[in-house]
């Protein structure tokens, strides 16, 4: 028997551990950008501050406001 149960789980499990422990790591950027996106649309895309100028290029492709709002609302669709 172990001494805690940290080590008696991470003793018969510790495969699954490492891979959840790497799945984790890379999701957070698409957290990150999930989180981000909403208020790239409301500041950029909406033109709540005014700050971007149409066209707009966005990795590498060229869009007008309405593109740009679909665009980016279609992201956020298929991150969430």
């Amino acid at each position: 028997m172990e001494p805690t149960i940290y080590r008696f789980i991470f003793r018969h499990s510790k495969r699954e551990q490492i891979v959840l422990l790497i799945m984790t790591a890379l999701s957070f950027p698409f957290l990150y950008y999930s989180l981000d996106l909403p208020k790239k649309i409301i500041n950029e895309a909406l033109g709540a501050k005014g700050k971007a100028a149409f066209p707009t290029n966005w990795l590498g492709f060229e869009f007008d406001q309405l593109e740009y709002l679909w665009t980016l609302s279609g992201v956020f669709l298929a991150l969430v």
